[in-house]
């Protein structure tokens, strides 16, 4: 073999082996990459937060909550960086596309994701709210923070790292029903707890958003609101720094509020404060312009509130002292005003089509059913329908509308000062979803509006997180499910199915004193915990007065058709198999009775099992059907006492007996007042249990030998 030839052999074999080292280079560092990214994502604390430069305020708000929850489950604080870093584990925060990385942008009205991409975890929404919730979720599902983590009196477990596997994606795509609101309402407990500490004001906003809610119902203005720098009220600006909308409450006309009306022309136009007159036009139309130019100034996120009421929560008849007497000329004049005000809105804000809300409460609900009131052919108003008053399910009103493809909204109580729920949650997530998926029904799936009246919150938060789960996944809710789910959440995934059928056996524990007369319609009348009050004073009232009737609670003052208010007890004997209702109401309690005492044994002893949310347990589901139990012995017994006219003793005994249960139901509330709800139930205003007591303890001592 010549030289020349072995040389091309050699260097032949050199080119090979070097392709083939080539090659294993390559694929070892293309391996090497996939398995470094296919690396789970190791978070410990400190773990830096980007967010990028364009966030606006709401977002950097929600990356607050999420730096105090790293803290709290990992132990050491995280810190927002400036500039992303190169390398290692990086938490980001971006709307839209500000942040290009292996998954596109969503898309869609609040959507958002969560995923994992090259050692960094991405929060992205399609829009500033979407954002906030990515950073919600994240919490949620990674750092295992749960969205009433406040309320349940539980910190989130701390952790020495998190795992993310490098696939990670969460993708929520948009709500169902576009405006989810809550009302706080008849607060005598969350008002002047919230006063005690910044953290228990904003609880209830930073809640809302951790439930993927969007709107706040209440005023726009307050006192400062009518001196410089001239603020919007501060429900409101907290809700705008948080990124929620606004919308006026069903008495609050842009947000508005009578009691301010003689700051307004006091302090802004410094004039004698004028008659609140329906003749006096001129002077509510200036009033409520005020309310539009401040919102604007303030850059509130408004759903306007139009419509004509009282002071308070009555019709306007009640209040401005030249009403008219008749329905026909009443719904006139709303309809009058309602056009003034849409007029100026437009006007006002240069929109022809602003997003607006007409609430169809108690007395306009009775106009729109009886034909006196059309509603506006406004292509931007949201017809707001509301469950009937006292017992909530869908009133005629929008049982008769014929939609034809106009917004509708739907306003449902959980909580009712007068009659209703508002120291036990009862109507529960089987009655909302009724309601809600009839009123979505009728309107030929055009609901896109949602309220609950959520009293003090912490009584209704089962409800309240069923009502914001259904409202975005609107067509795929089931009670069942969501009852289950909730209860693994918070108490532990093995006392999920349990602790969710037992709260059914609660909510189906309620004396359905009337019969339903909607078809389909389950549990549409129920005796909740007010009415247990106010029968307790109807009962009360003729004892001390030594009268008597077999049917007492007839003739309340508040039942009045001219307000707006019937039904305000609805005990129909007959449903009951009764002769009156002193009977109808001894069966009722008597069958309640028997219920709560198997829920109450049930709870205990799954009190004892638990390991997991024992607080929350005991507050929300044990100790209601405890004060529930006493209180349905507490009238019981009353009612068996009333019957006992010429047995002074043997009345004497009973009425001692009712007021030991009344002693036992404050023992229960006393209970639930622990670490940041001390004192809790202190300024009860509502359903008055202080009062009952006191009259319990005159009426005994009145019948003593």
């Amino acid at each position: 073999m010549s030289i020349t030839k072995s040389s091309k052999l050699t260097k032949t074999r050199d080119i090979k082996l070097m392709r083939y080292w080539l090659s294993t280079i390559i694929l070892l560092l293309f391996f090497g990459t996939k398995a470094a990214n296919a690396q789970e994502i190791i978070l410990r604390g400190k773990v830096p937060v980007y967010i990028h430069p364009e966030e606006p305020a709401p977002v950097r708000k929600a990356v607050t909550d999420l730096l105090r929850d790293l803290n709290t489950v990992l132990g050491q604080p995280s810190q927002v960086v400036d500039k992303l870093p190169e390398s290692g584990p990086v938490i980001i925060v971006a709307t839209g596309n500000r942040h290009k990385a292996s998954r596109p942008p969503v898309s869609g009205w609040e959507a958002h994701q969560v995923y994992a991409y090259r050692g960094r975890v991405i929060l992205n929404g399609a829009d500033m709210r979407g954002t906030i919730y990515s950073v919600y979720t994240f919490s949620e599902l990674v750092l295992g923070v749960k969205p009433l983590w406040f309320w349940t009196s539980e910190k989130p477990a701390q952790k020495k790292q998190v795992l993310i596997a490098p696939d990670y994606l969460k993708v929520f795509s948009s709500p169902y029903v576009k405006y989810r609101a809550w009302l706080p309402n008849d607060t005598d407990f969350l008002t002047p707890w919230q006063k005690l500490s910044p953290e228990n004001y904003e609880a209830f906003y930073e809640t809302m958003l951790r439930l993927k809610l969007n709107t706040l119902e209440g005023s726009i203005a307050d006192k400062s609101s009518f001196t410089a720098p001239f603020t919007a009220g501060k429900d409101a600006t907290i809700g705008q720094q948080r990124g929620l909308i606004t919308t006026g409450h069903h008495m609050q006309i842009f947000g508005s509020n009578y009691s301010n009306w003689a700051d307004y022309w006091q302090k802004i136009r410094n004039l004698p404060v004028p008659e609140l007159k329906i003749a006096n036009r001129d002077a509510l139309k200036e009033w409520w312009a005020y309310h539009i130019d401040l919102a604007v100034k303030n850059k509130l996120d408004v759903i306007w509130l139009v419509g004509f009421r009282g002071n308070r929560d009555i019709p306007f008849w009640e209040f401005f002292p030249d009403a008219p007497s008749d329905p026909a000329s009443r719904a006139k004049v709303i309809d009058e005003m309602v056009h003034m005000q849409i007029d100026l809105l437009k006007e006002k804000i240069k929109d022809p089509h602003p997003p607006m809300r007409l609430t169809l409460y108690n007395e306009m609900s009775t106009l729109v059913a009886g034909g006196f009131f059309q509603l506006p052919d406004e292509p931007s108003l949201i017809r707001n329908f509301v469950a009937a008053r006292r017992d909530h399910f869908p009133a005629a009103d929008v049982r008769s509308h014929r939609f034809s493809g106009e917004p509708a909204g739907y306003y449902m109580n959980f909580q009712f000062t007068s009659t209703g729920s508002h120291l036990a949650q009862a109507e529960g997530p089987r009655k909302m979803q009724q309601n809600f998926r009839m009123v979505d029904s009728l309107s030929r799936n055009k609901l896109i509006f949602s309220v609950v009246n959520a009293g003090n919150m912490r009584e209704h938060l089962l409800e309240l997180s069923a009502n914001a789960e259904m409202m975005w996944n609107f067509k795929t809710f089931t009670p069942e499910a969501f009852l289950q789910s909730f209860s693994a959440n918070y108490f532990g995934d093995p006392f999920g199915a349990e602790i969710g059928a037992l709260y059914n056996d609660f909510f189906n524990s309620y004396w359905q004193q009337k019969k339903g007369d909607l078809p389909g319609f389950a549990r549409q009348y129920l005796f909740q915990d007010m009415r247990y009050a106010r029968a307790m004073e109807m009962l009360l009232n003729d004892l001390e007065n030594r009268k008597y009737s077999v049917n007492p609670l007839d003739n309340h003052p508040m039942d009045n058709p001219d307000k707006g208010s019937v039904g305000y007890f609805r005990v129909i004997p007959a449903d009951n198999a009764a002769t009156d209702q002193l009977d109808a109401l001894l069966k009722g309690t008597t069958s309640s009775i028997a219920k709560l005492e198997a829920v109450v044994a049930k709870a205990d002893q799954l009190y004892a099992k638990i390991k997991e949310g024992r607080h929350f347990f005991d507050d929300n589901l044990r100790g209601q059907a405890y004060l529930m139990l006493h209180l349905n012995h507490s009238l019981q017994l009353v009612t068996l006492a009333y019957g006992k006219q010429d047995d002074k003793p043997g009345k004497r005994q009973l009425i001692g007996q009712s007021l030991d249960q009344i002693h036992l139901a404050q023992q229960r509330l006393r209970q639930s007042e622990h670490d940041r709800f001390a004192g809790w139930y202190a300024n009860d205003t509502k359903f008055g249990m202080k009062n009952i007591e006191q009259r319990l303890i005159n009426l005994y001592k009145q019948l003593a030998p």
